[in-house]
């Protein structure tokens, strides 16, 4: 809403967090006209645009970070999930206008940056570049996003399929919970948001194979799987609002 966004912004306000794709929220991307106004914005008050891509960063999306769809750059980029894999890492970038008012010791953690971590960090960035993780993650993620829009023409309560690269979202007309039980009995880990937005984060290894026998293997947790309470659209609605507010 970016009405909203232009209400609620002038000079009291020192940041605006964004992810460019909610993940906890029911993976819904920013829109560009969002991300463009919140740029503006920030640059016309003095504040700082910050771009939490600790789930959609570092490749899950196809591109090393996912703001980088959008025209603009942010100010702040704070990033972590897959950064030291799995290993507790976690980093923040900053423009040197911003970077210079925090001096060692300012920000940081006990145990933050500790050599193994780190080296691990390093092998996962030069793994990412070696192996041209990348552009699996584009081809894939177009594979699995076709297959996902084919079952949708098949299963009439999945509303929308919606993400980009690997990090997907579908969102069901019925409650999601009954379907990530099925899933995992299939041998499937997906996991649900927003009580009807199954989220799915397959590996960036995930191959052409894998992607042909989840898809297989989700369709018969489709098709067998007993539909839970509906959810109304508008509650989708109005729980990505929540979302948004909250991560804005």
């Amino acid at each position: 809403d970016i009405a909203d966004l232009e209400a609620k912004f002038d000079d009291s306000v020192c940041a605006i967090v964004i992810e460019p794709i909610q993940g906890e929220g029911g993976v819904y991307p920013v829109s560009a006209a969002f991300w463009t106004r919140a740029r503006e914005l920030a640059s016309h008050y003095d504040a700082a645009l910050i771009a939490d891509e600790i789930q959609s960063g570092l490749g899950r999306t196809g591109r090393p970070f996912a703001y980088q769809r959008h025209s603009g750059l942010p100010d702040i980029v704070v990033i972590a999930k897959p950064l030291a894999g799995g290993l507790p890492l976690g980093a923040v970038l900053a423009r040197e206008s911003f970077a210079e008012s925090l001096s060692p010791g300012l920000h940081g953690s006990t145990f933050g940056g500790g050599p193994l971590a780190c080296a691990v960090a390093l092998e996962f960035l030069f793994t990412i570049e070696d192996d041209n993780l990348l552009e699996n993650v584009r081809e894939r993620g177009s594979q699995l996003r076709a297959e996902l829009a084919r079952l949708a023409g098949d299963f009439d309560f999945i509303r929308e399929v919606r993400g980009e690269g690997l990090i997907l979202g579908i969102e069901l007309a019925v409650e999601g919970k009954a379907y990530v039980e099925g899933a995992l009995r299939e041998g499937l880990i997906i996991n649900c948001t927003h009580e009807c937005v199954l989220r799915l984060l397959p590996a960036f290894i995930v191959t052409e194979r894998q992607v042909d026998e989840f898809t297989q293997r989700f369709r018969q947790v489709l098709k067998k799987t007993k539909r839970r309470n509906a959810v109304p659209a508008e509650f989708a609605e109005k729980n990505d609002r929540n979302a948004l507010a909250a991560s804005c």
